[in-house]
C-alpha cells in the first residue's frame, strides 16, 4: 500500500519537482538557442 503522506511533504515534492523541471525546460531552451545561433552565425563562412 502507499504510505499516507503529509500536505507539507507533498507541497515540497512537488515545489522540487517544479524547480527540476524548469531547470531541464532552461537548459533545453539554451540549448535550441545555442543551436539556432551557430547556424546563423556560423552561415557566414
Amino acid at each position: 500500500m502507499t504510505p499516507i503522506q503529509e500536505p507539507q511533504d507533498l507541497a515540497q515534492r512537488r515545489a522540487a519537482a517544479r524547480r527540476t523541471a524548469l531547470w531541464f525546460g532552461a537548459a533545453a531552451v539554451a540549448v535550441y538557442v545555442l543551436f539556432i545561433l551557430s547556424g546563423v552565425f556560423g552561415a557566414g563562412q
